[in-house]
């Protein structure tokens, strides 16, 4: 008799093992399109004859006492999560820094006749009609309403650019909040974590979760994570631990004043320590504002003045129509891009200096402030067009290689999460067939338990 109860404890773990593998699969077609979500296998294994509770096969035939599930485990390759943040974060730096250029771009409008190359040659072009009538009021006008819409020109690109910068500052001051309330969220599902797995019941889907979140800071800056013994997980960002266990160190902005009186907002930690990451989204805006505007503006300002240095200094040279020199066409007070403004010299047009020897048909002067695009004004190095042909292919250059990069990041992306999917992911169909498999066993093993039922009422009916 005690043969045939062995049987039916056999069954017992069998259909509790199976109804334990359904479960399991039924949990994963429902997350199956669950953002996160990694599948889950239930572990199987055989239980010794010694744990049968004092039943046995036979005195001298051990069998085993059938399967048991000991554990549900998550479908993960952290080392593929690692890629695939790495990847994640160049993605975002290259994403906003494509953006942010294609900004720029537009202002310069390059190539096209109105772009601010194209009107500097409409204005260097005019001293080359002045020349041919210098006496012409017409020809005069004409450069003049040139020159004052290359001064505008120069201020609009300018304060674009400023309000552009200014934007980006913005976003950058919105940040902190949004990385403050994901690690909030991370050190919750620490703590979670820890409770439910002390009390010996897995986390798989809380450190799915989390793992999730994890991936969303990614787009922010580098982020890694290390797997503590209590089962917590500790986040780093750039160079910051942001959680650790159930605490978490909170990020906030700083305004800072610069010496030209610009107001620049950084990113500090808790403990007061800077925090500038070099990739990620954050990376990207950090870079385009502090680096990429800056230099921008600097370089328009360097033209802005050598251009206004150098005409002024040939046109003070010159003679009007009245006979008189040493004025200035541009304002000596007003040589950068953010306030170029034509002088009130030449308010009257017939007191721009065409003349180099003050006789009202001569036109030599002209022709000098005509050939200083082409000398090497700016830093004694670069001329007035090869220094803006340079500046405009140097924008070119960092723009092309942002969308480059975001091509490449985009399929580098696209290949890991892939890769990641293989493992984690759901296959609904497989989950069918392995739900149909637990089935027929549950199937096999409820008709032997009643088998063995049939077996044992025999028995005593013929006791």
């Amino acid at each position: 008799m005690g043969n045939l109860f062995y049987g039916i404890n056999i069954n017992r773990n069998t259909l509790k093992a199976q109804t334990d593998v359904m479960n399991t699969t039924a949990h994963n077609i429902a997350n199956a399109n669950t953002p996160g979500f990694s599948r889950q296998k239930v572990t199987l294994a055989s239980i010794d004859d010694s744990t049968g509770a004092g039943l046995r096969s036979s005195s001298f035939l051990k069998v085993g006492s059938g399967v048991e599930s000991t554990m549900v485990t998550r479908s993960r390759f952290e080392l593929y999560d690692g890629i695939f943040r790495k990847v994640n974060q160049g993605l975002n730096f290259d994403q906003k820094t494509e953006e942010m250029m294609h900004q720029v771009e537009l202002l310069f409008d390059e190539p096209s006749d109105r772009s601010l190359g194209g009107i500097m040659n409409d204005f260097f072009n005019g001293w080359l009609d002045i020349s041919n009538a210098p006496q012409d009021i017409a020809a005069r006008q004409s450069l003049h309403s040139v020159a004052s819409e290359m001064t505008d020109r120069f201020k609009r690109i300018y304060n674009s650019l400023v309000g552009l910068r200014d934007d980006v500052n913005s976003e950058i001051v919105a940040i902190p909040s949004q990385i403050n309330e994901i690690v909030r969220e991370i050190t919750d599902l620490n703590a979670s974590i820890f409770k439910s797995e002390a009390q010996g019941q897995p986390a798989n889907d809380l450190r799915d979760k989390l793992d999730l979140l994890v991936d969303e800071l990614s787009t922010f800056a580098s982020v890694r994570t290390v797997k503590q013994d209590n089962g917590s997980t500790t986040v780093l960002l750039g160079n910051k631990v942001l959680a650790e266990r159930e605490a978490f160190t909170e990020l906030s902005t700083k305004n800072i004043v610069l010496e030209d009186g610009t107001v620049r907002t950084t990113i500090v930690s808790s403990d007061g320590l800077g925090f500038e990451p070099s990739d990620g989204k954050l990376g990207g805006l950090l870079n385009f504002r502090d680096n990429v505007v800056t230099n921008l503006l600097a370089d328009l300002d360097k033209l802005a003045e050598a251009i206004v240095t150098n005409i002024n200094f040939e046109h003070r040279v010159g003679f009007g129509l009245d006979g008189l020199n040493d004025r200035n066409f541009f304002d000596p007070n007003k040589k950068f891009a953010f306030n170029m403004e034509l002088s009130v010299d030449v308010e009257d047009v017939s007191h721009i200096a065409v003349s180099i020897d003050g006789s009202r048909g001569d036109n030599t002067n002209a022709f000098n402030l005509n050939a200083l695009k082409d000398k090497r004004v700016v830093d004694d190095r670069y001329s007035i067009n090869e220094f803006y042909n340079g500046f405009i292919a140097n924008l070119g250059v960092i723009a092309r290689e942002a969308r480059s990069s975001r091509m490449n990041g985009e399929l580098l992306v696209t290949q890991m999460n892939n890769s990641r999917e293989s493992i984690k992911g759901v296959s609904v169909d497989e989950e069918l067939i392995t739900m149909i498999q637990a089935q027929h066993i549950y199937q096999s093993a409820s008709r032997l338990i009643q088998i063995i039922d049939q077996m044992i009422e025999e028995v005593l009916n013929i006791i």
